[in-house]
């Protein structure tokens, strides 16, 4: 009886000690874990939360720093043109200037080629591949799938983000009044999203009525888009159909030029097929580079395709915006069975200098800083826009997972998509003609890439 009691309470030990989360909790006890980035500083004791959502945020982790003994911060290390830089050298001199930075896939790629990345596979605390919650009665970290997949080379994963990155997606802004002018219904693009009938034919007839001479005196008043900014409207148009300008071989785990794929191929032909029906609006002569901006806020053109920052932010143009406008993503193409969210995230990675067991304890300092404090995603985005509609309907299906699409093309040093997009505009040939245009170069530079 009394060895049986014994077992017991060894097995109890071990529940408690081992909780439903995983493996043994890391002792992280005084230490200090700076996750760096080049934009802004988080710091619990300086922080003013601007919203409920982000009071309810500050105070979990003052909560969990305190229970776990703990102090995280984010901080800004440097500035743009500094990180990259940063990040390379004081890891390589063996004193990370973060335990986590913050970078560009570009970057991050470069640091991998130098064997700078520790390997995040093998915690035993935090599985990033399918997160479980730190405690009783906290949600899991929402740590991004495709993000992690995309940064999975031999197995292994040496990057992630946390969170759907809701600023860097491919969206299509349309302004209310000029749709209600032409004799479309203000919320149509919501409507045919919503029904599954939002197409690219359906979206060239729109910007057809769109284009408008108001005054008929042969001088078109309105148009459906500005002729720029040709990357980001090109970005939309290719993913729009199932298309990218890199991919990765999910066998191989190596990048590889797709832009010589039907469905590239298609999506670049419609592109050009915009400008020869003349709804796009061209660039004036003498005017700045972001003429467009102006174009779309002072109600001149209905349409605008660009990030999703553009809204998502407190201090851009559309805040002074007099119309009412919408967002919804880009209309899908005929190779593409449903819509497609194609972004961009920024990289987390951990330095290689940390050991296996050091690694251990920045990931659980992650987790503990990244756990969410509620399950309400939607209540923080709803000022940034003019609608619910563009949250209720738009950003929910961005953050459907299976329609994600990443952007290699940031993966790769020194390849810009603008080698297509810049000239597109003016090209008279077949699209494989300007493809096979830049093939060599972009070739070259992914087979570096993969090396």
């Amino acid at each position: 009886m009394l060895k049986k009691m014994t077992m017991a309470l060894v097995v109890l030990a071990l529940i408690a000690a081992f909780p439903a989360w995983g493996g043994g909790k890391p002792d992280v006890k005084g230490m200090e874990i700076i996750i760096g980035n080049w934009w802004a500083d988080y710091d619990v004791n300086t922080r003013k939360p601007q919203n409920e959502s982000a009071e309810k945020t500050l105070a979990q982790r003052k909560k969990l720093m305190e229970e776990n003994g703990v102090v995280i911060r984010e901080k800004a290390i440097t500035d743009w043109n500094g990180m990259q830089q940063k990040a390379v050298i004081s890891t390589m001199s063996g004193t990370p200037d973060a335990h986590v930075f913050m970078l560009q896939p570009n970057w991050a790629m470069a640091m991998r080629a130098r064997g700078l990345l520790a390997s995040l596979s093998d915690s035993k605390t935090v599985n990033i591949k399918n997160p479980q919650p730190i405690g009783k009665g906290y949600l899991p970290v929402e740590f991004n799938q495709p993000t992690i997949d995309s940064f999975t080379f031999d197995g292994k994963a040496y990057a992630f983000s946390v969170g759907v990155n809701l600023n860097n997606f491919q969206a299509l802004f349309f302004n209310k009044r000029l749709f209600r002018e032409a004799g479309l219904d203000p919320n149509l693009p919501y409507d045919m999203q919503k029904a599954g009938t939002w197409t690219w034919t359906a979206f060239l007839d729109i910007c057809k009525k769109l284009t408008r001479d108001i005054n008929n005196n042969g001088i078109i008043d309105t148009y459906a888009m500005c002729r720029d900014l040709s990357t980001e409207m090109l970005d939309a148009i290719i993913s729009s159909n199932g298309a990218t300008y890199v991919d990765k071989d999910p066998k191989t785990g190596r990048f590889v030029n797709a832009t010589g794929r039907p469905e590239f191929l298609e999506a670049l032909q419609f592109a050009i097929r915009l400008n020869t029906e003349g709804v796009l609006k061209q660039r004036p002569e003498n005017s700045n580079w972001d003429w467009y901006k102006s174009e779309f806020i002072d109600g001149k053109v209905a349409m605008r395709i660009d990030e999703s920052f553009v809204a998502n932010s407190d201090s851009v143009e559309l805040n002074r915006m007099k119309d009412d406008w919408g967002m919804v993503l880009f209309p899908k193409g005929p190779k593409s069975s449903t819509y497609r969210v194609y972004s961009r995230d920024n990289l987390m990675v951990i330095p290689a200098t940390y050991k296996p067991a050091e690694v251990e304890k920045i990931l659980w300092a992650v987790a503990l800083w990244y756990t969410p404090a509620d399950d309400d995603w939607k209540s923080g985005q709803y000022n940034y826009f003019r609608d619910p509609r563009a949250v209720d309907e738009t950003l929910a299906l961005v953050r459907d997972p299976k329609i994600a699409m990443i952007k290699y093309f940031t993966y790769i040093n020194g390849l810009e998509r603008g080698d297509i997009a810049w000239n597109m505009w003016f090209h008279d040939g077949e699209p494989a003609q300007l493809v096979e245009s830049v093939s060599q170069d972009w070739n070259t530079k992914i087979a570096e890439a993969n090396k």
